[in-house]
């Protein structure tokens, strides 16, 4: 085991953290906490708020109290700071903020939200040592062998690109005609006319004896016969051939090379100095030991109650546009950073987007700008736009008079009516779309009669393309912003008219009937002109599409202008760039919307907004039954601590299913063996079964040999010891002069042997 004991000191009576010991250990101060992660759980509870509060009197309530404490419940304090809610609510009774938040018609009711209990974990990892793992790689080398080891690293990488456009198209009319008129025309009249009129009379009278009688008559006739013939014959014959040929060719090549390398040469030599030992050399994996401890943290437990929030409902999951609006956000609260460049890939792929909306749509100015004159789609769409432009400066130049218009609902006053909508429609623009007024203005169509031109009619469009239909819904009806509304006026009243909480909401109440149930916004027509300027405008593209298509010869200009425009855009954007841009995002995408780590971003953008937007949290923290600040989400729900000062019951309950809970829950201690990057080598030398008797005697006798010297050498270091201990020492020039010797050598004396 690679390790070395915690307790081993300085001099200085300090640990020697991470100073290497031996050459194979590494000194670790005691308890060495390497990472410490935080997370929280909820239990919900099988009960809700109303099941643990106590009766509520509100008959106690005198007007003294309430008038007291009306100045204090109209404001909403700026921070987070539990003291200043508190220093809000402070000197009221509690029944009298029950009451109150019992009472109200608000959006919800305290008494039927659920239950849960967040308890906050630690998980710590101490890091205990080092231990060595299986062999990964290993060498062995012969007698007097040497080895070399070389990596070699080389990235190459090369793009290229090549298009070939042919366009051929031939075309052949050939009409023949034959016209035969033939018009004969007959006409006889006969036409006979008569008048004949009879006329008799008679008249008698008698004059004594003499009668008289007068008779007349008359007849007259007229008769005209008339007859007329007309032949006509007419021959016509007609003979048309036209040929028409077109070819048009086009071959673009492009040929982009791009060559970049990487070269990584490692080179690492093994010599076996032994003559007759084979060695070897195995290469082990160093694992890490850490002792991991889970605990709960038992002073932080809360009681909470689970409160629907409306943000959370929208925001049911990530994309790659609502990444690009919270990432700050989302890169603070990101659990893994290796997923961290999903964040410059989204943003890559939202300007090629973009570089694509400029390059591969086109313009339209120039000709266009002639033949969208005089056009019916034209003229409707510019109308449209013009009433965009109109109703955006009538709402950017009526000043807003909330909440000094709120005297005036009470009396159905229809200035102070038309104001509180208007106060309603910039609230619901605040929440949906806070640019969308700042957008349509900078598209640049000035006040007045002067039509707009197609490039300004191709910006509004693109402003109002952005728009999501959830948000075109949300300007026209919300509730969320009639319930922000409704609060609002209600502290307005109770602070400035009645001073008194019951009838507060009576007048509240008669001022939400007079202003439509706070229903209605005054948009000044806007929503009216978007619609109108979308509708104009599918009919104008269309139309342009049409006549496009009309025409052969400029849709294929146009395609060969598209595919320009698209190379352009693969010269910006790379396909590898894009493809791997696309990779990281869909990455970061699926980590964020995995169900295990969801609710944990969507409380992190939440976070970005004050707690005291959301109108539930501001009312219950109002009447004192809960804290302004929530410690987590469940599904779609806030999940908030309660203030169990007011509530024994519910003091009572926390205390025992804490301590229940508490003590279920063991402190947890597990070890964990993880790998490392590094790597531990030992040098095995092997046996020597293939030596000669004549290398084992010469190196015996060798052996015997280099004693000797040594033995020499050590004699011959005593004897000038000895000399130099002596007194006086002596030492080589203080030595007395050597006897003279003389040798004679001569015959021998006669008679000797």
């Amino acid at each position: 085991m690679i390790t070395s004991d915690p307790h081993d000191e300085a001099e200085d009576g300090k640990p020697r953290a991470g100073r290497l010991l031996n050459a194979c250990r590494i000194d670790l101060p005691p308890d060495d906490v390497i990472e410490e992660i935080e997370y929280e759980r909820f239990f919900r509870l099988n009960l809700i708020y109303g099941d643990l509060q106590g009766p509520i009197v509100i008959n106690l309530v005198g007007p003294d109290e309430a008038a007291a404490e009306a100045p204090h419940i109209g404001h909403v304090p700026l921070s987070d700071d539990p003291a200043d809610w508190d220093r809000v609510s402070r000197g009221m009774p509690g029944r009298v903020m029950i009451a109150a938040a019992a009472a109200a018609a608000g959006p919800v009711d305290i008494r039927s939200l659920p239950l849960a209990i967040y308890m906050p974990f630690t998980q710590q990892w101490k890091l205990g040592g080092y231990t060595r793992g299986r062999v990964v790689n290993s060498f062995t080398l012969g007698p007097s062998e040497e080895q070399t080891v070389e990596v070699f690293t080389w990235d190459r990488l090369r793009t290229g690109f090549e298009s070939t456009d042919s366009f051929d198209s031939e075309q052949n009319t050939e009409s023949s005609g034959s016209r035969r008129d033939a018009v004969d025309v007959s006409r006889d009249v006969a036409q006979q006319s008569g008048f004949e009129m009879t006329s008799g009379g008679k008249v008698g009278f008698t004059v004594g004896v003499v009668n008289a009688d007068i008779t007349a008559g008359m007849t007259a006739r007229t008769g005209v016969n008339s007859a007329e013939k007309q032949t006509r014959n007419s021959i016509v014959e007609a003979t048309s051939r036209s040929t028409n040929r077109v070819r048009t060719s086009r071959t673009l090549k492009v040929t982009e090379s791009r060559e970049s390398g990487r070269e990584e040469r490692v080179t690492r030599k093994l010599r076996n100095p032994n003559l007759c030992h084979t060695l070897t050399v195995p290469f082990f994996e160093v694992l890490a030991n850490y002792r991991v401890t889970t605990y709960v943290r038992a002073e932080d437990v809360r009681l909470t109650v689970l409160i629907p929030s409306s943000q959370l409902t929208r925001l049911r999951g990530f994309d790659r546009n609502a990444i690009r609006v919270h990432e700050t956000a989302l890169r603070l609260a990101l659990l893994d950073r290796s997923l961290e460049p999903g964040f410059a890939a989204a943003r890559l792929l939202d300007a090629r987007d973009r570089a694509c909306a400029i390059l591969c749509e086109g313009c339209s100015c120039g000709d266009d700008e002639a033949s969208n004159a005089g056009s019916i789609e034209w003229n409707a769409v510019a109308a449209a736009a013009r009433a965009v432009a109109d109703a955006v400066a009538l709402i950017r130049g009526t000043p807003i008079l909330f909440p000094l218009s709120v005297p005036g609902a009470i009396i159905a006053d229809a200035t102070s009516v038309a104001d509180i909508k208007r106060y309603l429609f910039s609230r619901a623009l605040a929440a949906h779309a806070p640019r969308l007024l700042t957008d349509l203005a900078a598209v640049g169509i000035p006040p007045g009669t002067t039509q707009p031109g197609a490039g300004q009619v191709e910006a509004m469009h693109r402003v109002l393309a952005a728009l999501s239909a959830d948000a075109v819904a949300g300007l026209a009806h919300d509730d969320s912003v009639g319930t922000a509304v409704y609060w609002q006026i209600q502290a307005i009243v109770f602070s400035t008219i009645t001073h008194e909480l019951i009838s507060s909401f009576a007048v509240t109440a008669v001022i939400k009937a007079n202003t439509g149930n706070l229903d209605t916004y005054d948009d000044r027509g806007l929503l009216g002109a978007i619609g109108a300027f979308t509708v104009a405008y599918d009919a104008w593209a269309k139309a342009q599409a049409e006549e496009r298509l009309r025409d052969e010869k400029r849709a294929e200009l146009a395609r060969i202008a598209r595919e320009e425009r698209q190379l352009r855009v693969l010269e910006s954007y790379g396909l590898r760039e894009t493809a791997d841009a696309e990779e990281r995002l869909q990455a970061l995408l699926d980590h964020l919307n995995d169900e295990r780590n969801i609710d944990h971003y969507r409380f992190a953008v939440w976070n970005e907004r004050s707690g005291g937007a959301d109108d539930a949290v501001i009312a219950l923290a109002l009447g004192g039954l809960i804290d302004p600040t929530p410690v987590g989400i469940v599904g779609d729900q806030l999940a908030v601590p309660v203030r169990l000062e007011r509530e024994p019951r519910l003091q009572a309950f926390f205390t025992d299913s804490v301590a229940d809970l508490i003590e279920a829950t063991v402190r947890d201690e597990r070890r964990h063996i993880l790998p490392t990057a590094a790597l531990y080598a030992e040098a095995v030398v092997g046996q020597c079964c293939a030596c000669e008797k004549e290398t084992r005697d010469r190196r015996t006798e060798e052996n015997r040999r280099l004693v000797l010297d040594n033995r020499l050498l050590a004699l011959e270091a005593d004897r000038l010891e000895a000399r130099l201990a002596a007194h006086p020492p002596l030492l080589d020039k203080d030595l007395p002069p050597a006897a003279r010797i003389d040798v004679t050598v001569g015959d021998p004396p006669a008679g000797t042997a």
